[in-house]
């Protein structure tokens, strides 16, 4: 008689066993392809992130070359109205408005002179100055005014005397704050024009040293990281009383945490005939563990570029 042959099978136990085996890989495979996909996006956020820095740092640049070094100051520290003087390297924590004065363009530009076919000058910063006269022979104060009129009473173009004051102090003067004292010792405006080469100001524009240097400023610039977003206003003029916070801003950027300019004594002399160089930083939001937007230091993502500031 036949015995018959039974077929072995998996008991209970070795199926459940089984199952748990591929629950854990397939748990261990899942949480691969997350990380993996995770880092992609990580990848791809902070590429984006730092194009975006690096060309509000290229843009902004453009505005610091033509700034006057000496008028550049930190206003609002942590939103406490006020001036605070020349940006250090100590204060990159703290929330400031960065401001400063700039040389106009149209004037470094100059004018086209059709019957001599070359492009003169309009402006020099050589110049002579005799009681509230200013005299620069290499200039065309008529070109100028052509360009953009220099005499105008509710929009007085300012002069401005790079001499006078050391640098490193009375930055709030140079800038033209409404609260600090004795501005006018920095500033003038047009009263007239008198040919080509002579203006009227509206006071004795006092011009010492060898230098002699003035600069025709229309507007000052402010730049603003606050909640997110990194505006820029211009067309103000603190020489006028005016500050920036009355006039529009314009967005540059979102997710941005911080914004300074730093002047680093170790590496480079502060001096105004040659220009300063300037480091200018921005911060942009980072990605906490769960891939969220994080303004905390430890997640930003931050970007530096070194500007020359020409005057």
């Amino acid at each position: 008689m036949k015995t018959l042959k039974h077929n072995k099978a998996f008991t209970m136990i070795e199926v459940l066993f089984v199952i748990v085996i591929l629950g854990i890989v397939g748990g261990l495979a899942l949480e691969a392809v997350r990380q993996y996909y995770n880092g992609i996006y990580q990848t791809g956020e902070y590429t984006k992130r730092v194009a975006e820095a690096d060309h509000m740092l290229e843009q902004i640049s453009k505005y610091f070359e033509n700034g006057v070094s000496s008028s550049i100051i930190r206003l609002d520290e942590n939103d406490a109205t006020g001036c605070y003087g020349i940006p250090t390297n100590t204060d990159t924590d703290k929330d400031y408005t960065i401001a400063f004065i700039a040389v106009d363009t149209d004037g470094q530009r100059g004018y086209w002179n059709s019957g001599a076919n070359r492009l003169l000058p309009a402006w020099s910063s050589d110049v002579t100055s005799i009681g509230n006269r200013l005299i620069s022979l290499d200039s065309n104060f008529t070109a100028l005014n052509s360009m953009s009129p220099l005499v105008d009473v509710n929009n007085p173009t300012a002069i401005f005397r790079s001499e006078g004051i050391a640098e490193g102090t009375n930055e709030c003067t140079r800038f033209g704050w409404a609260n600090a004292s004795n501005t006018n010792d920095v500033y003038r405006t047009v009263a007239q024009i008198n040919g080509d080469h002579n203006l009227t100001l509206n006071g004795v524009l006092n011009i010492n040293g060898n230098a002699k240097r003035a600069y025709v400023m229309r507007t000052a610039y402010a730049f603003r990281a606050k909640n997110g977003e990194f505006n820029m206003y211009s067309g103000f003029q603190p020489w006028n009383n005016e500050r920036y916070s009355s006039f529009t801003p314009h967005l540059l950027g979102n997710k941005v945490t911080h914004f300074t300019i730093l002047y680093d004594s170790s590496n480079t002399k502060m001096n105004s005939n040659v220009g300063n160089i300037y480091t200018l930083k921005i911060c942009m939001e980072g990605l906490d563990e769960n891939l969220s937007d994080s303004s905390i230091s430890t997640n930003q993502i931050c970007r530096e570029r070194m500007v020359h500031v020409r005057y």
